[in-house]
């Protein structure tokens, strides 16, 4: 039962990118931006790996179909899917200019060869780019602290429920990445998490969760509940975004801008600075 429930899986994940037609795919090319937000400097490469080692998020799917009609429609990239690990070696990811981590739990239990993992953080210390969707922050440490170190937290629970429609606020609305957000405070139903190895120091934080209007306490001690952010690593650049819980979240218009901006940006193809800022607001 284990393997056909894992072939099943497989299977769901693999057909994705390739059906034409469904309800959600129609949702999601009507959302989307219809051009890159500026033109690509190169031709770009990016390996999208959205496997799960842990949780299996019914929007992995969701995802998949989400970027390849991002990469279809905009032009802004060209993207290669994947379940598996094997491209992940110097060699292998020497093609790409990015890679993306699609609602990937537990990625310290797909990558446990020393090799993998200094590949894929010595790809993108060397100028090559990063980002990652929803759970790809729900793995690392305590096995592979490096990769927490490099993504920039990692998830200790979701006190913001997929059910909740939750207050949020762009924290930095000069960023280029937060374009698609008209207002400074908005509402979103998705499920966000709260951090543990997070350093606000080392990020530059876009969009925050604002837990006092919320009525939900988590772990910070400063209400510091971070959901978009953007960092450099090394030489190359890396954008997060704890959205993507909910499938609806990817035909979301202004959502899929915003994603669309981060990997822009973290390709090096949308100018912005990533150093950190100091918390703006619910500091006690």
């Amino acid at each position: 039962m284990k393997i056909l429930t894992l072939l099943l899986i497989a299977f769901q994940c693999l057909v994705a990118p390739f059906a034409f037609g469904d309800d959600e795919e129609k949702k999601i090319a009507e959302a989307m931006p219809g051009k890159p937000t500026v033109k690509p400097k190169k031709s770009h490469k990016i390996l999208v790996y959205s496997k799960p080692s842990g949780f299996r998020h019914g929007s992995i799917p969701t995802g998949i179909k989400g970027l390849r009609i991002m990469a279809e429609k905009t032009k802004a990239f060209e993207a290669t899917f994947t379940l598996e690990t094997t491209e992940f070696t110097k060699k292998g990811l020497a093609k790409y200019d990015m890679i993306i981590f699609n609602n990937c739990t537990h990625v310290q239990k797909a990558f446990t060869e020393q090799a993998q993992r200094d590949a894929i953080l010595g790809f993108i210390k060397s100028g090559k780019a990063f980002a990652g969707f929803h759970s790809a922050s729900d793995g690392g440490m305590p096995q592979w602290q490096e990769y927490t170190d490099m993504i920039g937290g990692c998830f200790a629970g979701h006190p913001w429920g997929a059910g909740g429609k939750w207050p949020f606020f762009v924290e930095d609305p000069k960023h280029p990445v937060n374009k698609a957000f008209k207002d400074k405070e908005f509402t979103f139903s998705d499920e966000i998490y709260q951090y543990k190895g997070y350093d606000r120091s080392k990020l530059r934080i876009l969009i925050g969760l604002d837990s006092v209007k919320s009525g939900k306490k988590g772990n910070s001690k400063t209400n510091d509940y971070p959901v978009s952010w953007v960092r450099s690593y090394g030489k190359g650049k890396i954008f997060y975004s704890n959205f993507g819980h909910n499938k609806a979240t990817w035909w979301t218009p202004y959502m899929l801008q915003h994603f669309l901006d981060g990997i822009q940006w973290a390709l090096g193809d949308l100018d912005g600075p990533s150093e950190s800022v100091p918390q703006s607001k619910n500091t006690k």
